[in-house]
């Protein structure tokens, strides 16, 4: 993959929106400052979402590329809020829409004439107003594009690897049937650091869970790659998406600082995987619970690298400046 961005600078700030996902990622071109967001947390975390935007013009937040990686609601619903927010503008909303793809599926015919387009677009209604569509007010607000594999967007190092199509249209197909929005977790335990797992513990709980759930399985995955810097943005994706995008860009994802799947879930990531991706750091947005994040999870991760949480340390920046208030880790490297 051949860079041609020069006189680098960059942030990339993983917000504080418990077991949600915002991130910001802020990129200077020598010339201006290009904004992006992948993901904007729940319906209310907007407002914190758009204080981490550089990109400023006549009073205004200006995000060049917004990415929904999947349509649950702690990833879809802040956008609800920046969409119809009058200080910001969203140049470009990169949604892969279900309902479009539906419509070219030949399971289509299994169903009533419209049926299976209308209950595909309907897993992007807001979670609590079913009036309120994220494609239709992204249509109205912004312009929609279709994510596709390998090209960066305009302005910035920064690409959509996964998941392959044919994988991602099965995981709709399995989505429209059994959508629902999740529930919130309540009265969890919180993580316990010095609670550290055996190898063996730790190997047969994640390698022995997979992720069932089609919306996970059909999350985008990015790729922030500046000047040799490489930061894989992994929404809430699976093992098997997660192990085709580091075969298909083995050179750049290996080695990545990892924004680690669903808040650390031990449904989303596999000894293999991890091994496979070896990070140099890895960050996990989370409220920091037993399940979120998953001590089996933290403890294969951390053979490679430390292990950031936003539970522990709240919002985290990645910056090309140097840094002079390092975060601490939710567990060193071993």
């Amino acid at each position: 993959m051949n860079n041609k961005y020069y006189d680098m600078q960059y942030e990339v700030t993983i917000i504080d929106v418990k077991d949600a996902d915002a991130i910001v990622v802020n990129y200077h071109d020598g010339n201006r400052w290009w904004t992006a967001v992948v993901d904007a947390g729940n319906v209310g975390d907007g407002n914190k979402v758009k204080h981490y935007v550089e990109h400023k013009e006549n009073n205004k937040y200006i995000i060049a590329h917004a990415f929904c990686t999947h349509p649950d609601k702690d990833h879809k619903g802040g956008f609800f809020d920046l969409l119809t927010d009058s200080q910001v503008i969203i140049s470009n909303f990169y949604i892969r829409r279900p309902d479009t793809l539906m419509r070219k599926d030949i399971r289509r015919l299994w169903h009533e004439t419209g049926e299976l387009e209308a209950i595909a677009k309907a897993v992007y209604n807001h979670p609590t107003d079913a009036t309120r569509n994220l494609i239709d007010e992204a249509n109205r607000y912004s312009r929609i594009v279709e994510p596709a594999l390998g090209f960066d967007v305009v302005g910035m190092p920064l690409m959509v690897v996964g998941p392959r199509q044919k994988f991602f249209q099965d995981a709709c197909y399995q989505m429209a049937l059994s959508f629902s929005e999740l529930e919130d977790e309540t009265n969890a335990n919180n993580y316990a650091e010095d609670e550290l797992p055996t190898d063996e513990e730790a190997k047969s709980v994640m390698d022995e869970v997979k992720e069932e759930s089609p919306t996970n399985k059909s999350s985008l995955i990015l790729l922030f790659h500046p000047n040799d810097h490489n930061f894989l943005l992994a929404g809430d994706a699976c093992s098997a998406t997660l192990k085709d995008a580091v075969e298909d860009y083995p050179q750049n994802i290996p080695g990545c600082v990892l924004k680690v799947p669903h808040h650390g879930s031990k449904h989303n990531l596999t000894t293999e995987v991890i091994e496979m991706l070896k990070p140099s750091s890895a960050v996990i947005s989370a409220k920091g619970s037993k399940k979120h994040p998953n001590r089996a999870v933290v403890h294969f991760l951390s053979k490679h690298c430390n292990v950031y949480s936003t539970s522990k340390s709240g919002t985290l920046t990645y910056q090309s400046a140097p840094v002079t208030h390092p975060a601490i880790a939710l567990r060193n490297k071993q």
